[in-house]
């Protein structure tokens, strides 16, 4: 089964292996995650991990194309080092949600804006499991394509994505919509 909102095959073909790893449902372990079997993803892909030391996410995982549109490194930084305090604390509500729920996040239009960056893409943010059994990690897919150019009528907060944006049920389907696009 795929994800339903899904326009980007690199989305479909992330939450397709995610799905495959899930038991009865239920929210797959970290260490059922196999690199080698998403390899054409990775450059796309990136996992936090709640850690009670920071109080905080901290990346542990970003590819390449993940990378490159921050302007430096955000591999072992917990969100309160790398976006200013308004936009980790809506991040730290997002996972925290995700992982509670448990639920998916999906967006599609804008993202990166914050940075200043400027382009379209797609997310999709899931829970795992950590060594304990805890949902206390997300892993997301991110694509997009950037460019310099500042969309034509940008009026709103440079630290909000815009575009549509779900909290959705583990299968795709929507709990509420957060923001749609005008």
């Amino acid at each position: 089964m795929s994800f339903p909102l899904s326009q980007d095959s690199r989305i479909t073909r992330f939450y397709d292996y995610w799905d495959s790893l899930r038991e009865y449902g239920g929210i797959p372990g970290q260490s059922a995650f196999d690199p080698v079997e998403v390899g054409p993803l990775l450059r796309t892909l990136w996992m936090a991990r709640w850690d009670i030391e920071f109080q905080d996410f901290v990346y542990r995982l970003a590819g390449e194309s993940i990378l490159a549109a921050f302007p430096d490194s955000i591999r072992h930084k917990p969100l309160a080092e790398i976006y200013d305090k308004e936009h980790a604390d809506e991040l730290r509500a997002r996972y925290q949600r995700i992982c509670a729920a448990p639920a998916a996040f999906y967006a599609r239009g804008q993202v990166y804006r914050h940075l200043k960056r400027y382009g379209t893409g797609e997310r999709l943010v899931l829970p795992l499991l950590d060594h304990k059994g805890r949902p206390t990690i997300v892993i997301g897919c991110t694509t997009y394509s950037t460019s310099n150019w500042r969309p034509s009528g940008n009026t709103g907060s440079t630290s909000q994505e815009t575009g549509l944006s779900h909290f959705t049920t583990l299968d795709g389907e929507p709990l509420e919509q957060i923001r749609a696009a005008s």
